[in-house]
């Protein structure tokens, strides 16, 4: 078990993130590959039409089906596709469409050549629609998987029953199965690296939304999720609430221990808060010792009794080598229609109060 992990992992990158995770990697491929999937039904529509064309003259035989599937259904159905990629609510059936596109149109084939003398004319087509499936289309690893796997099911039915030599139909069937292999490889090779990308991404966007000292969400991220929660109250009239604290005399615990020991304080600190708040609200580290906490749908008397407990909990934690430690709070409600800084502001100046009145206090304005 040992060694089969480590190989899991390299073979998938997501294994072992959770549910959430594979979710997002998912809805993000998709998104990215919006783009790719509308040019290339574009460009394959364009191919399809000119094929259709110049078969033609390669053979006669049941013109106006050839007609109808090459210039029309197919193309139709890639045009589709693009349209419908234009739009965010048809896209999840862009996706069907596109995966069922290259099983019709090899559907067709199969209808219009197997048995005749020229089928291995027109077998290039499966081959390279396989490859197109796995590594041209915008699909997914396992969307295309689906897909191809349908066309060869299709191929094999219908080279059974061809009247060709034995050698040349051992042959096509090696041309089929090299068309699939190299797809599913390129596929997997490929969506393997963009699951690494997307997992740094992650990381990468993480880091810069995080307090370095105390993993609290760090000032920027926090003005992010006001304006998130002020556009909220603002559609639905929810109410909602920030509390600024402050260490008291912090300056006394840098000046008297140092700064490593004032490090290993404002540590604690931010383990308190994120031990005593719900997940729903939002704690962050804004500067120094300064630190602010969001609470989505709390009116103002309810973040006073968050203030509250979290003063109790504070006044009650002994801190190491500093022993207990106490905080004052400017608390305040969002007013519908202020901005940001109307808010931020006026929670400094109930801060500013707690600490004009003694310390260790809670002010709401």
């Amino acid at each position: 078990m040992e060694t089969e992990r480590p190989l899991r992992a390299r073979l998938d990158p997501l294994h072992g993130e959770d549910e959430a995770t594979r979710h997002a990697f998912s809805a993000w491929l998709r998104a990215t590959r919006i783009p790719q999937v509308r040019y290339i039904a574009l460009l394959t529509a364009a191919m399809y039409l000119l094929y259709a064309g110049i078969e033609q003259t390669v053979d006669a035989d049941a013109a106006g089906l050839r007609v109808f599937a090459h210039a029309l259904l197919v193309p139709g159905m890639l045009l589709a596709v693009a349209a419908m990629s234009l739009r965010a609510s048809l896209q999840r059936w862009m996706w069907a469409l596109l995966m069922i596109a290259p099983v019709v149109a090899n559907a067709a084939n199969l209808h219009l050549n197997a048995g005749s003398p020229q089928f291995l004319v027109f077998a290039p087509e499966i081959y390279l629609s396989i490859i197109w499936t796995f590594t041209v289309s915008g699909l997914t690893l396992r969307q295309a998987s689906i897909s191809a796997g349908a066309i060869v099911a299709l191929v094999i039915a219908a080279t059974v029953q061809l009247p060709m030599p034995t050698g040349l139909v051992q042959l096509h069937l090696f041309w089929v199965l090299a068309a699939f292999s190299f797809g599913v490889l390129a596929a997997f090779i490929l969506e393997r690296a963009l699951k690494a990308t997307f997992l740094q991404q992650c990381e990468l966007t993480h880091s810069a939304q995080i307090d370095s000292l105390t993993s609290l969400w760090n000032r920027a991220h926090i003005e992010q999720r006001f304006e998130e929660e002020r556009a909220r109250a603002e559609r639905y009239g929810h109410p909602f609430s920030v509390i600024l604290m402050d260490i008291d005399h912090f300056k006394a615990v840098n000046d008297t221990w140092g700064h490593s020991v004032g490090d290993a304080v404002l540590r604690q600190f931010a383990e308190l808060l994120r031990q005593h708040l719900r997940k729903a609200d939002a704690a962050g580290r804004i500067g120094g010792e300064e630190f602010f906490v969001l609470l989505p749908q709390t009116r103002a008397d309810q973040a006073v009794a968050a203030a509250r407990d979290l003063q109790a909990r504070i006044n009650a934690f002994d801190f190491d080598t500093v022993g207990p430690r106490t905080a004052s709070f400017g608390v305040t409600e969002y007013r519908p229609g202020e901005s940001r800084v109307d808010t931020f502001d006026r929670a400094d100046r109930a801060l500013y109060a707690a600490k004009k009145n003694g310390r260790d206090r809670i002010d709401a304005r």
